[in-house]
């Protein structure tokens, strides 16, 4: 069974390693939210009532990101420890594509590149 769009990664990436960073990022994401969150309950104590509406709304949106990020951490989280286990390597075999480095060819560069030109022409 082969990949067959690996353009997402980095060159020297493979997948179980991009899962790793993609965790760290969205654990240190999800502790940024929580002392934001803090920062906005200390407000909410000494806010005015107009402000704190204001501060209260904040609150909600930060919320609802920190719900999502809970959700990202703890998946990114499994799916790390799952890939990095023994058992997944010697099932998936160490050699398997999910564990290869991957290095882009140059059509892959090319193809990256023009979505990448699509996306900012889009924005």
């Amino acid at each position: 069974m082969s990949i067959d769009n690996l353009n997402f990664l980095d060159d020297g990436q493979s997948i179980a390693s991009t899962v790793s960073q993609l965790h760290r990022y969205f654990k240190t994401t999800y502790s940024r939210y929580k002392i934001q969150r803090s920062d906005l309950v200390s407000k909410l104590e000494s806010a005015e009532s107009d402000e704190a509406l204001s501060v209260k709304e904040e609150l909600r949106e930060l919320d609802q990101a920190l719900a999502l990020f809970g959700i990202l951490t703890d998946s990114l989280s499994a799916a790390n420890r799952v890939l990095h286990t023994e058992t997944a390597a010697k099932a998936m075999g160490i050699s398997a594509e999910l564990y290869a480095v991957h290095l882009e060819d140059e059509a892959e560069q090319t193809a990256e590149r023009e979505a990448a030109q699509r996306r900012i022409g889009n924005a």
